[in-house]
């Protein structure tokens, strides 16, 4: 496992927590290749280098990013090239957010405070048009919170999660990550074994752990959302074959609930998530398990560090273990 870490950040504005996700990608092997300050554009995406207000910051009123994961294989596209765009809003606590598959943003009339296009983007935040778009907002109040991002390699097929927590509390506020399914957990047909999920702002992961897998129609923020079928209709349509999916906690028995040690080895067992959808129509089933978090059978406060592989290798943090650096982390 080859992570890229960022933790115990404590950004004073959207701007800067943003970014940090921005360059933590980049340095685990995306690209950015388009971006835009809000007032100057670059198609190239060597515009945008801080979180800052002002020249060459995302910061600003419309600023944007593209960013594109290095090339995988193991579903049905090959050499599937996922991206996403970020735009900021009015201000830094509002974002919008659009994911790609594989068909990338290259279409549209990307601009100053225009995103490109892409013919299989969703929404995960914010919604209109590019050339008019709503925005969602989604993080704390400015320099309120910790923020840690987690980005994966190769070996974690670029998937990546984001979190924060509010200074002096164990609360939860915001999370967004793309969790790309463990190899051997989906169908060789599937054209995206990954969900990408962003949170309903000051609502934790739990949001999406129930007994069932969960459904949802919601679509801004689209919270956790899934292929179950051909890339089709852009947008997360209600009735295209991107669907809301969830974590199932196997009816009860972990994540809301314990199981305790181990009676033979007296230790904490991790056990695997499972991504899918139960919902009342098609396109529903099992997705996947995810690469980026596991359930435990002892229940704990958030910020609780475990060390599993190697010494605090994991963070309990709403009723999951994420990936952890290995250090201490800050309340």
């Amino acid at each position: 496992m080859t992570y890229t870490f960022s933790v115990n950040n404590s950004p004073v504005t959207g701007g800067l927590a943003i970014y940090n996700i921005v360059s933590a990608l980049m340095s685990a092997g995306w690209l950015k290749k388009m971006d835009s300050d809000g007032t100057t554009y670059s198609a190239t995406g060597v515009q945008v280098t801080s979180g800052n207000v002002g020249t060459n910051g995302l910061n600003n009123t419309n600023a944007w990013v593209r960013l594109q994961a290095p090339a995988v294989n193991g579903g049905s596209v090959v050499n599937q090239t996922r991206e996403i765009t970020i735009q900021r809003g009015a201000n830094s606590l509002s974002w919008r957010i659009k994911y790609s598959a594989s068909a990338l943003f290259t279409g549209g009339t990307p601009g100053i405070s225009q995103t490109s296009s892409s013919a299989d983007e969703v929404f995960m935040l914010g919604g209109g048009t590019d050339a008019s778009p709503t925005f969602y907002s989604w993080l704390p109040a400015d320099g309120g919170y910790r923020w840690h991002v987690v980005a994966g390699g190769a070996a974690e097929f670029y998937s990546f999660v984001a979190w924060s927590q509010i200074i002096g509390s164990i609360t939860g506020t915001t999370v967004m990550c793309l969790d790309v399914m463990a190899a051997g957990s989906f169908p060789a047909t599937d054209v995206d074994p990954a969900v990408m999920y962003c949170s309903t702002n000051g609502i934790t992961i739990t949001e999406i752990i129930l007994a069932g897998f969960v459904t949802t129609t919601q679509t801004n923020p689209a919270k956790a959302r899934a292929w179950l079928g051909a890339t089709s209709a852009a947008g997360a349509s209600l009735t295209s074959n991107n669907v809301g999916v969830g974590i199932t906690n196997y009816g009860g028995i972990i994540g809301g609930s314990t199981f305790g040690h181990n009676p033979w080895s007296n230790k904490e067992d991790l056990l695997p998530c499972l991504w899918g959808s139960a919902g009342t129509t098609l396109p529903r089933g099992v997705k996947g398990i995810s690469t980026l978090f596991m359930f435990g059978t002892i229940l704990h406060n958030n910020g609780t560090v475990g060390s599993f592989s190697i010494a605090k290798d994991k963070i309990f943090f709403g009723n999951l273990w994420f990936p952890w650096s290995g250090t201490g982390p800050l309340i």
